[in-house]
Order: C-alpha cells, then structure tokens, then sequence
C-alpha cells in the first residue's frame, strides 16, 4: 500500500529529468488575484540538451547518446512512496496576446487533441516507462517537471523562429519546408540564445522576451500527477528532437503550500512565497535538483495601491497598464536554482535609511 509523502518530515521527490532536458531561462507573466487567492498566468521555459545527451560523434556534431546509468532505479525508491492519483491533461481555448511559457505513462487518449484523461499511471509504470525510453527508444520521450498543486491549462510549443532578429542565431542552418528542419532550427536558436555570452546579457534577455511572445506552433501532450508536470510530443523519442521553448498556462492553487496569502499588521492582503516546504514547484513548473541552475524574468501584474518585490538584480518601477492596474518587472542573469525565486505583493511602503 502505498503511503503519503510528509513534505514536513520526508525528502522531497526531486522528479524532474535534468540529466536530458535543463532549463536555462524562465519567462513568466503573471496575474495576482486577492479575491480568488490565486496566481495565474503563463510561463515560457528555454533549454538546454542535458549533460547524458550532448555527445560528440566522430563526425564532431552533437549526437543523442543515450546512457542507462541507473538513474531509474534511483527514483524508484521515491515513485514507490508517493501516490499517483488518476491525472488527466485539458486543453484550453483560452488566447493569451501578452507575455507566455514544455516521460512516461502510455497514452490512451484520443491523438486529435490534448486529452489523456483515462491514463492512470503508477510510480512503477513510471519507472518502467523511463527505463523503455532509455534502452530502446521506441516510445516517446517525456519530459519531468517538478509540479505540485497547480492547474495546467495548456502546453505549447513556442515558434522561436517567427522572432524578427533571429535569423543571426542560425547562420550555419538551411531553412527547409520540412517540419523536421523547423524543429531543429528552433532548437538551434534557443541553444544559441541561452549560449550567448554573460556580456551580452541586455541582448539575451531582449531575445527572450521576444521570444517568449511568438506564436505557438502545436500543442503538446500532459498529464499531472502529485509531484510532476509531464510532457511529450507524439512522435519525439529523444530529447535532442523535442522542443526546447515551450509554454504553460497554469493557476496556482489557494492550498498549495509554496505560497501563503494572509494580511499585514494592519489587516490588509498579502502574499508571499516561503521557498518551504516544497521550494517553489505550487509557483511554477520548475526543475528543482541541484544541478538546475537558470536566469529568469518576470512581469507580474496587481491592482493598483499593491507593490511587487521580487529576488531579481533590478529596482523595479511599475507601470501603470489601466487606471487600477500595475505592472513590475524583475529580472535575474545569474544562473541560480529555482528555489531562490522568491515574490511578495502587499501594500508595502518603503522605508529609506537616514543617513546620521
């Protein structure tokens, strides 16, 4: 029988695949509602092939190659204790024209849409599952965020390549009709982007907020469970091929144990992220091991009389977008982990020091 996981006593189950996707760069926009106690919004999320894939061939190119270093057997041990509830993935016809931001288990749903909400997956299947992957390639990759208590609306590919400007990122590509070229080149862009050097941090970070607007190109597949966002593309087995910009819309739940809403010592609302005791997986979709390191930007929106402080590099200003609505935006271009992303919105006042 299995048991459920205390996030006040037990570890938690670090569930994300870095070891063949990482993260580089969050872009997130964001909503904060008082009155629903809820954050909602889109993140767009860049990355990287990880460390088991970026393999040199003979040739001197990258290849996929794959490694079965029992990295599976080492989250057995987790899948076993933590509960899998039935999961079921919607699609959401809702269009978003701001800011935006992608395995395991068979699939049994319809392959004309997003659904695959008669799959029930077990932490054993999982695990089966990860290891088919690894060995034979014959079933399509999945990609693992860290996810709890959120509500996954729609996943999407991002169409980096409609971006103005970045035409300079594949100067080595030929641009072809074919979808399978289109993809590569896309994931050349966002390798080029995310490799671009510290110095060049103003222009990253424009080209990320550019591309974090582009279109969507194809909706992709997802299921949720306790602990996990997971992802796939029919038809991608490898993580080489699969997208490497995709974007989420999600809510935060008002239960979910990475953001507390209360009021200030004078009985206003306030909000804020504790990093405890589940880091910031009922925030964002993340990737939270160690070896996760990543930039990010984000622009968080908040009624008026309500101030946004956030862990980024920058003092922000806000930005009036109606007569009751601010916008503030932070930034970060150090890599650092997922866990550090902190926020507070709350009718704060700033207090400047007095100098004697």
């Amino acid at each position: 029988m299995e048991t459920q996981l205390d996030p006040m006593k037990d570890d938690l189950p670090l569930m994300a695949n870095t070891s063949h996707m990482l993260v580089k760069h969050y872009v997130l926009d964001l909503d904060v509602d008082f009155k629903s106690k809820v954050i909602e919004g889109i993140i767009v999320l860049f990355f990287e092939t990880g460390s088991r894939y970026r393999k040199t061939s003979s040739t001197g190119e990258e290849s996929c190659q794959p490694q079965f270093d029992g990295a599976c057997k080492m989250r057995a041990s987790e899948l076993c204790r933590i509960p899998v509830t039935n999961v079921s993935a919607c699609s959401s016809k809702k269009e978003c024209n701001d800011f935006a931001v992608c395995g395991k288990g068979e699939d049994t749903s319809d392959k004309s849409c997003n659904h695959s909400n008669k799959e029930q997956a077990s932490g054993i299947s999982t695990l089966k599952n990860c290891c088919d992957i690894e060995n034979h390639g014959n079933k399509d990759f999945l990609l693992i965020l860290d996810c709890c208590d959120l509500s996954v609306l729609k996943v999407e590919e991002v169409d980096v390549a409609a971006v103005s400007g970045t035409e300079k990122f594949t100067t080595s590509a030929k641009l072809t009709d074919a979808s399978e070229e289109m993809e590569n080149l896309r994931n050349q862009i966002v390798h080029e982007l995310v490799t671009l050097p510290a110095d060049r941090w103003k222009e990253q970070l424009y080209y990320f907020t550019c591309c974090s607007k582009a279109p969507g190109c194809g909706e992709l597949l997802f299921t949720t469970s306790t602990w996990s966002l997971e992802i796939r593309k029919s038809g991608i087995q490898t993580p080489t091929d699969f997208p490497h910009a995709i974007r989420i819309w999600y809510k935060t739940k008002p239960e979910g144990k990475s953001v507390t809403w209360t009021t200030d010592q004078s009985g206003r609302p306030c909000v804020y992220t504790m990093g405890s005791p589940i880091n910031n997986r009922a925030l964002f979709p993340c990737q939270e091991p160690p070896v996760a390191l990543s930039t990010w930007q984000a622009s968080v929106r908040t009624a008026a009389g309500f101030v946004v402080l956030m862990s980024g590099e920058n003092s922000a200003e806000p930005i009036q977008l109606h007569e009751d609505i601010l916008s503030w935006y932070y930034y970060v271009t150090m890599p650092m982990p997922a866990s550090t992303f902190t926020i507070a919105v709350g009718c704060w006042q700033e207090v400047k020091q007095q100098s004697f």
